[in-house]
């Protein structure tokens, strides 16, 4: 077993909501794991400090807290367990869409999950909260997709999956689409890493991540049924999009088959949808100004297509031919007729 710590060097990770000092109170929490003892130390928003009070044996919580002065309300904004033999955990969640902020993924997408794990012992009297972990994967449906999920809600619960992690180095899984159910499904899907109790420090989560799931996206085109003869002016479309994708570019592209017509796909001015979000949209839209896009005799197909960092796919579609020569049914007769 290594020696206890004396000191412990903490490296505040600014977040937000401590970046304006006038306005939030900083401090970091000790928590002795075996007796209890409680002592916590203002601190500035950048920096470090020695920790205030002797790590004990069995190990101390670090907890660094923030409180928003004018509502009185506190963050909790990141914790460290520190102890002679406790093991380290970092979670890392690769997906498809290179988005920066909080991971993401579309419900039918696959994500991989990396854990990292250090400082396993190993031998024959070495205890289990020293050569093993414990991995969980929690689900947190959010139907709604407008109601905050907080860490805590979301792994109250039982989780969907537990294992134990027992090498140190990175273990990676990878799951082909999300495990929140339906297409339509959104929400979130954490995971976390827990360091084990040994009698004298209580089981602690010592990593954490999560990824948010959003769900397929879909589509109507209305306004002309598949079989409509159009001569004239073509008909004023009616589009409707559900879900579509953070990051997507959403159009309706046309194109004439049939002799004369070179089938040149198009996108259709003003049905264009660009995102570059945290969420998903919906949008309602008519477009008219088409029907120089039209070719001279043929089938009309226009399609709504959704591009996304996964993959191009087809709303909807509709179809319809066109007729512009002028058609005249007449009987020749001779206008010389012969005297009685």
């Amino acid at each position: 077993m290594s020696p206890i710590l004396k000191f412990v060097a903490l490296a505040l990770a600014v977040a937000t909501p401590i970046s304006k000092a006038d306005e939030y109170y900083n401090f970091i929490r000790q928590q002795q794991q075996r007796t209890n003892v409680v002592w916590d130390m203002p601190v500035a928003p950048d920096g470090s400090s020695p920790a205030a009070l002797l790590v004990e044996d069995g190990g101390a919580l670090f907890q660094l807290w923030t409180i928003e002065q004018s509502k009185a309300k506190d963050y909790l904004l990141d914790q460290k367990l520190v102890g002679a033999y406790l093991p380290k955990g970092e979670i890392t969640i690769k997906t498809l869409d290179s988005y920066k902020g909080i991971p993401r993924i579309r419900v039918d997408q696959p994500f991989t999950v990396d854990f990292k794990v250090s400082n396993l012992i190993f031998g024959a009297d070495v205890p289990a909260a020293a050569s093993k972990v414990l991995a969980e994967h929690h689900l947190a449906p959010n139907p709604n997709g407008n109601i905050v999920i907080t860490a805590a809600q979301a792994i109250s619960g039982t989780p969907f999956s537990t294992g134990y992690i027992e090498q140190n180095g990175i273990l990676s899984k990878t799951y082909p689409s999300s495990s929140i159910a339906g297409i339509k499904a959104r929400g979130e899907e954490h995971f976390v890493l827990h360091a084990l109790g040994d009698g004298q420090f209580s089981q602690t989560q010592i990593a954490s991540a999560f990824l948010q799931v959003w769900p397929m996206a879909d589509g109507t085109i209305t306004g002309v049924n598949p079989g409509d003869i159009v001569r004239g002016t073509p008909p004023e479309l009616t589009v409707s999009v559900r879900d579509l994708y953070p990051n997507s570019d959403t159009y309706l592209r046309i194109y004439t088959t049939g002799e004369e017509n070179d089938t040149v796909h198009k996108i259709i001015p003003g049905s264009r949808i660009v995102l570059d979000q945290e969420f998903p949209a919906s949008r309602v839209f008519k477009v008219s100004d088409y029907g120089d896009m039209i070719g001279k005799e043929g089938t009309v197909y226009i399609e709504l297509l959704t591009k996304t960092p996964f993959n191009t796919i087809r709303l909807a579609h509709t179809h319809f031919p066109v007729e512009r020569g002028l058609h005249v049914n007449a009987m020749l007769v001779d206008s010389q007729t012969s005297a009685p």
